[in-house]
């Protein structure tokens, strides 16, 4: 097909109204394979702990060797081992005094989580967290931001490439017209991209507005029309234009489900309909509209409960069941190099993580009573679709970096504890804690590698996503890449090893 100066003219203005109608959105595939069997539905919430996360004090030993270890290397660090061994909560009201036992490990010591995670504990007891030890992979990175992309693109030895879960949604079958995936965050995150499925990225709701005032359906109608004439170019010919006008159909087609301005519910999108207040206003930090464990609230110097806030609007999208199953969202604050406890300040962002998740985990764990004339939303349990996974850039060293109990923090390390969370999840510690005896070669203070994350990330896809190993790789053009050279601790990946907690 021929293209015109109009044509060409009209395809460049619809480029230009995608940029501004949505400037955190990627492409649209034309036509893909879907994975077939298992739940259709399926739902992963990633849950991201920027700046590396300090996985000895989120699961630490209370018995054997290890105990003995981890007492001499961080003497002003220590958790307890006993009940009644840890300051109460600044008047806080919680309970921090607890040894919360997840029991032993292949290691034959017992392990704990620490105290301030009493809330994710309760869901561990009851069997639906997995606790994977030793998460990382080989040639580990000590930098921030070439660890992160390494856990983005499951690749230790190449620099840039695509997102593992991208490279998932771009062969997962989606239409020109759906968004399956929604970051919480002011960009895109790496994990999803660069993808030819379109995704959407918010900080709030009314980030998601058609940008036009007076007759705003006529200009939407308008902008409409540009991206049809450019999304029916030849994708062999002009395959930008094309993807440029595939993607405003789609930001066309979605947002007005996710958010509309003004008052009243009246004038709402499906989502904002459960996140309005009393005057019918949507604020991103509004509870929901219904009864729900994440609308709990605590003083906000404290505690200011930035997860609990995305993971209501998290529970908002999937409720409203506007075709999103894919999520991101994120927490900063771990690169605790110093201070790490000074005012409890580790503590907190563990108190955040394991309230909200937990909150989370049974606010899907629940069928919903919406207010009147409410239809379309899902309200019942949906707890068997969901699976929450952790992730953070690296743990932190063995020993603290000073004796000082107000400024002793942890520096940049390697391997560390990963939680997956859900109904589906067959719960319990998974591999050997890392001995603090025997460090990685490089460094005296990294833990070894217990797991490496592509067989994490393997499990999810493959147990419940439905993957076909096959199509997993490792290897060229597959999901994840292998790494056959074997680094100073004889690690390398060359094959997939399931992880058991997803049933077979």
């Amino acid at each position: 097909m021929a293209v015109t100066r109009r044509q060409f003219i009209q395809g460049s203005a619809a480029s230009l109204a995608g940029l501004a109608l949505a400037p955190h959105l990627r492409r649209v595939p034309g036509t893909s394979v879907a994975y077939a069997g298992g739940p259709g539905d399926a739902i992963v919430v990633f849950v991201q702990l920027f700046g590396g996360n300090d996985g000895i004090n989120t699961v630490y030993p209370l018995t054997g060797t290890q105990r003995t270890l981890y007492e001499d290397y961080r003497p002003t660090l220590t958790l307890p081992n006993t009940t009644g061994g840890l300051s109460p909560w600044l008047g806080e009201g919680f309970d921090a005094q607890s040894v919360l036992s997840i029991g032993t490990n292949d290691d034959g010591s017992n392990y704990a989580l620490h105290p301030a995670m009493g809330a994710l504990h309760q869901v561990y007891q009851q069997g639906h967290v997995a606790i994977l030890h030793g998460v990382h992979y080989p040639f580990p990175n000590h930098s921030h931001f070439r660890s992160e992309e390494i856990w983005y693109t499951a690749d230790p030895l190449t620099v840039g490439g695509q997102g593992w879960f991208g490279s998932f949604l771009d062969d997962a079958g989606f239409a020109p017209t759906d968004i399956p995936g929604v970051v919480l965050g002011g960009s895109l995150n790496p994990l999803f991209t660069p993808s030819n499925v379109s995704l959407f990225s918010f900080r709030r709701l009314s980030e998601l507005e058609f940008p036009a005032e007076g007759e705003t359906a006529l200009k939407q109608a308008a902008v409409r029309a540009l991206h049809d004439e450019s999304a029916a170019a030849s994708a062999a010919l002009y395959p930008e234009l094309t993807k440029i006008g595939l993607t405003g159909v789609a930001t066309l087609d979605k947002i007005n489900e996710y958010y509309l301005p003004g008052d009243g519910t009246a004038n709402a999108g499906q989502v904002e309909l459960l996140m309005l207040d009393g005057n019918g206003r949507y604020r991103r930090d509004n509870p929901l509209v219904y009864d729900s464990p994440l609308n709990f609230s605590t003083t906000p110097d404290l505690f200011p409960l930035r997860l609990a806030r995305d993971l209501r609007h998290v529970a908002a999208v999937i409720r409203a069941d506007v075709g999103a199953r894919f999520f991101h969202v994120g927490i900063g604050g771990f690169d605790s190099h110093s201070s790490q406890e000074r005012g409890f300040f580790h503590s907190y962002l563990l108190r955040e993580v394991s309230e909200a998740v937990a909150a989370f985990y049974n606010e899907m764990n629940q069928t919903v009573s919406l207010p009147p004339g409410y239809t379309g939303f899902q309200t019942g349990n949906l707890a068997s679709k969901v699976l929450i996974v952790t992730l953070s850039e690296f743990g932190r060293t063995m020993r603290q970096n000073a004796t000082n109990a107000s400024s002793a923090g942890t520096d940049h390390a390697t391997s560390a504890c990963q939680f997956v969370v859900g109904n589906p999840v067959i719960g319990g510690q998974y591999g050997a804690h890392p001995p603090l005896n025997n460090p990685g070669s490089e460094n005296e203070d990294d833990l070894r590698l217990t797991h490496d994350f592509r067989d994490v990330f393997g499990t999810v896809l493959t147990r419940w996503l439905n993957v076909p190993v096959p199509d997993l790789g490792p290897g060229p053009g597959k999901i994840l890449p292998a790494t056959p050279v074997a680094d100073a601790d004889g690690n390398d990946y060359t094959a997939f090893t399931p992880i058991g907690f997803i049933p077979a």
